[in-house]
């Protein structure tokens, strides 16, 4: 009888002895241990909006923590600002326009764009569905607010060069970013540009209408927007953080397409503090979805970017933004190295 009680205590106390011991086991074995966490910043464009549900919804989700990696996503001041910091350091990654990235290759500075996001340029022309604009034609002999350093104004010689209007006869008004889109909405220009994922959305919302848009896409315009950049030298001595980057960015892009209301809930559990209404924010997620591939990398795995997409990106900048010839390359600018293909 006195055997027979030791044996299950022994036994018991083997059991327990060996639990503990696989509990250790997977605590030191899973990459997703806070003391294995790496600690990496993004830096955003701007202000948290609509395109950036996959990055927070990565956050929220743990799919970033499950590739070892501790995210912290934080606004920007445009993706100039965004392209120079992430270059030199002060943050590890960036979600930056290509044209923007192009046009600072061009003046020396390295790095590139690792998760295309933003592949078919989202540039529209707006106008307000009283303002007799419809078509490209009825532009001519009407003003319209063309803001400083905005990616639509910018190559708005390929849109003319495109649909064949006389640009001379479009009345430019050149003001800021903001003070355009509030000229637009009081009606004190007859057309305007941005975005179908950022400005569209928050305009129909703003007039409680349905603006007539202009697509650049519907022109064969291309122009590689918004996507994940990283520095060159941080790249060459952090790889494997960057292909941890990558693959879970890819991995959240999926989740949030294939459910959008998990990925706007995600959103606003990060971005408490955001400035647009729900139906704004799943409206430009639902606008970012159309234009995560191009004819180009159609059937590819998301974020994959296609080096004639970028060369076209190049040709229309030489031609319309005063990029110098032959200062960029496509490699120059983005690879598809980090990511699954």
């Amino acid at each position: 009888m006195k055997v027979d009680l030791i044996s299950k205590i022994l036994a018991r106390g083997t059991r327990a002895i060996a639990a503990s011991a696989a509990l250790l086991l997977v605590s030191f074995a899973s990459p997703a241990t806070a003391q294995n966490l790496t600690p990496v910043n993004i830096r955003m464009d701007v202000f948290f909006y609509g395109s950036h549900v996959p990055i927070l919804l990565g956050i929220v989700d743990g799919i970033y923590k499950k590739h070892g990696l501790d995210v912290t996503a934080l606004p920007g001041r445009g993706s100039g600002n965004t392209i120079q910091v992430v270059s030199a350091g002060t943050d590890q990654f960036g979600w930056a326009d290509g044209g923007t990235l192009v046009k600072f290759a061009a003046q020396g500075l390295k790095a590139k764009q690792i998760v295309g996001m933003l592949q078919t340029t989202p540039s529209i022309i707006l106008a307000l569905p009283d303002s007799g604009i419809k078509a490209p034609k009825d532009l001519m002999g009407r003003k319209g607010g063309f803001g400083n350093g905005s990616a639509p104004e910018q190559v708005f010689g390929a849109f003319v060069k495109a649909t064949g209007i006389d640009g001379s006869k479009i009345s430019r008004v050149a003001v800021d970013i903001p003070t355009r889109d509030n000229l637009f909405i009081t009606k004190q220009i007859d057309f305007s540009f941005g975005y179908t994922v950022t400005q569209l959305p928050i305009m129909e919302e703003r007039c409680k209408c349905k603006i007539n848009i202009i697509k650049y896409s519907d022109l064969n315009i291309t122009y590689v927007a918004n996507g994940v950049m990283v520095g060159d030298e941080y790249a060459a001595k952090n790889p494997d953080i960057v292909k941890r980057f990558a693959l879970a960015t890819q991995e959240a892009i999926e989740l949030a397409v294939k459910d959008p209301d998990k990925g706007i809930d995600a959103f606003f559990k990060y971005a408490k503090d955001a400035r647009f209404s729900r139906e704004v924010v799943k409206r430009q997620w639902l606008e970012t979805i159309k234009l995560l591939h191009t004819k180009a990398t159609a059937n590819q795995p998301y974020g994959i970017m296609a080096a004639e997409d970028w060369q076209k990106t190049i040709d229309t900048l030489t031609e319309y933004a005063d990029l110098p010839k032959g200062s960029v390359k496509p490699e120059m600018v983005f690879t598809n190295e980090y990511l699954k293909k």
